[in-house]
């Protein structure tokens, strides 16, 4: 797989990744070189990577500066790159890192507007009601996610496996047609 995609599935699931990375506010460069250390499932010479990918010098440098600040790749040599092979490492390192960034945010801004719609004296009851649910709503999924933490990555892993065949269970033997695609 060295300077070019080795198939047309290979590329079309890096560039599908890159697509899927944007749309969740991601570099799609960034995307797109984890997808591909991810399938070759090797070290790849930082070259043989940019080279791969097509990717311009300042589009790899930040693809790479990005994927480093979320450890989503390692160094195995001065300018040789790797992902790790794990799927389920790869998205709790990504949600860690999505976590710390986002969520401690998100709280204060919340709470912020919320104090102010309650100061108001015009509509401010009924402000800080709407703001109440969403703040209610994040502070929510911040208790599920600070118990989530406390679970090993093993038991998260089984839950959520036994969630996914229960689910599909569910729609074969009611037929609702979810989760085909």
């Amino acid at each position: 797989m060295m300077a070019e995609m080795a198939s047309p599935a290979v590329e079309r699931f890096v560039d599908y990744f890159g697509e899927l990375g944007q749309r969740w506010g991601l570099p799609a460069a960034a995307c797109r070189v984890h997808a591909y250390l991810y399938l070759v499932a090797r070290s790849v010479p930082e070259t043989d990577l940019a080279a791969a990918l097509r990717l311009e010098a300042d589009d790899f440098r930040d693809a790479l500066a990005f994927l480093i600040e979320y450890r989503m790749v390692d160094r195995e040599a001065p300018a040789s790159w790797r992902a790790d092979g794990d799927p389920w490492d790869m998205l709790l390192r990504g949600l860690e890192q999505r976590r710390l960034r986002e969520l401690p945010a998100a709280l204060s801004v919340l709470r912020g507007c919320h104090r102010e719609a309650l100061a108001e004296k015009t509509a401010g009851r009924s402000l800080a009601g709407q703001i109440g649910k969403v703040l209610a709503l994040v502070e929510d999924l911040a208790a599920i996610d600070a118990q989530a933490q406390r679970l090993s990555p093993r038991l998260l892993r089984g839950l959520v496996g036994i969630s996914g065949r229960a689910a599909r269970l569910a729609d074969r033997a009611f037929r609702t047609g979810r989760g085909k695609g």
